[in-house]
């Protein structure tokens, strides 16, 4: 199964993405594991790339007037789930705009075509068409007031100003294209000269933009097999053009980061190699935060933290056995605690602790007789050490916590005549 959708991505990209949503749309989940960590980046970019495309168009034609295409290219997009930078909520508030703004638009065309007043009826149907074309008889209307003469005359004369101003080579062109493609649009919505010509930027752009990610998907798959120099070229071709510019800085940023991770990288291996696990651990770090996909970098942090820990480790157990013998078996227990936080399955750490407390709960009973002497004897934080030890194994302990209290109001006492 590997072997085909390697093929098919081999032979056709884009043919590969295609199966692969169709594959998973019909519960055929398990294909996406099968592909290789680069094959699933192109599957998600290209998708991605998609998803952003509808929501582009989707934002340009709400902008410019065409709510109900805007809408169908914003659910095209949510049909891709959590990619689609689109919220539900936004489409229920343009569903609400439409629904609120249909009947105005219908009534007030009724209105004027009753009143015979034909060229706006066309306008008041044309925006009803841009807003919602399956609103009740609307369409009929609108072709009705489309085909009456003075519609129809009023839209030719307009349009043929637009095809000599895109002719011309004068300096205000644009202007007059963007400005008479519009007035023929209020009138006629899906003219297909004038919506062509207030399309022609925004497909411009994305044919632009389509060819700049596909550099910027070389750029990676060169970065993702070393191949440096190769990344940097198609990066700075993705640059150069103005609709993926952005992502063409950020590839640039990311191959530099991949460079410092390396670089750094060898430097930990070489401080490790000498003995130095600080300056080690260090590099590795800065490492991993220059290029978190940069696995050598992190492997070889994870090792170093490792060889720190178990370092660390073996430090505080000799401790807590010399403590053991000395009878400082809280000092001990606290030693193997800062153990097992860092590691938590550290048996020996955890056994030690286990015997030191094992021996301070046989030392209960002394501890708090040598508590109260020391008491007795206003060696106050002599006294603390015993209690505070017979409470970190029986905190209800009444005796100990008892003495602890006098021993506070005792000290409170000493201030007030000091």
């Amino acid at each position: 199964m590997r072997f085909m959708m390697t093929a098919v991505f081999r032979r056709n990209r884009l043919y590969g993405v295609i199966a692969i949503l169709l594959m998973t749309v019909s519960g055929c989940s398990s294909v996406y594991p099968l592909l290789s960590a680069e094959q699933k980046r192109d599957v998600y970019e290209r998708v991605s790339e998609d998803v952003k495309t509808h929501v582009e168009r989707g934002h340009f034609l709400r902008s410019s007037g065409y709510p109900y295409r805007a809408l169908n290219e914003y659910q095209r997009a949510r049909f891709y789930g959590d990619l689609a930078p689109v919220s539900a909520e936004t489409l229920e508030l343009l569903k609400k705009r439409i629904h609120r703004e249909a009947p105005v638009l219908y009534q007030q065309g009724k209105q004027a075509a009753d009143n015979r007043q034909y060229t706006r009826a066309l306008k008041k149907f044309n925006a009803l068409m841009r807003l919602n074309p399956d609103y009740k008889d609307g369409a009929d209307l609108y072709y009705r007031m489309l085909n009456k003469r003075r519609n129809t005359d009023l839209i030719d004369e307009l349009a043929e100003q637009l095809r000599t101003v895109i002719d011309s080579q004068t300096p205000d062109r644009d202007t007059d294209i963007e400005r008479l493609s519009n007035e023929i649009l209020s009138y006629q919505y899906d003219h297909p000269l004038a919506y062509a010509q207030h399309m022609r930027e925004f497909d411009r752009y994305i044919r632009e933009r389509k060819q700049g990610m596909a550099e910027v998907r070389k750029g990676y798959r060169a970065l993702d097999n070393g191949h440096f120099d190769v990344a940097e070229e198609h990066f700075r071709h993705a640059r150069a053009l103005k609709a993926t510019a952005k992502e063409g800085v950020s590839g640039l940023y990311r191959l530099q980061k991949r460079k410092d991770a390396i670089y750094l990288t060898k430097l930990a291996s070489n401080s490790l190699e000498r003995g130095d696990m600080a300056e080690a651990e260090e590099r590795a770090m800065r490492a991993v935060e220059a290029d978190k996909a940069y696995a050598p970098a992190t492997l070889l942090l994870k090792k170093i933290v490792r060889q720190r820990l178990t370092a660390e480790s073996q430090s505080l157990t000799g401790q807590a056995r010399a403590l053991i013998k000395q009878g400082e078996y809280l000092e001990a227990m606290q030693l193997m605690d800062e153990v097992l936080r860092k590691q938590q399955d550290h048996k020996e750490a955890r056994a030690l602790r286990n015997q030191a407390r094992a021996r301070l709960q046989a030392s209960v009973a002394d501890y708090t007789e040598l508590g109260s002497l020391l008491f007795n004897q206003s060696r106050y934080q002599e006294a603390i050490r015993y209690f505070e030890a017979v409470l970190a194994v029986e905190p209800d302990n009444h005796i100990a916590r008892t003495y602890l209290k006098r021993i506070e109001l005792r000290r409170r006492t000493l201030q007030m005549f000091e």
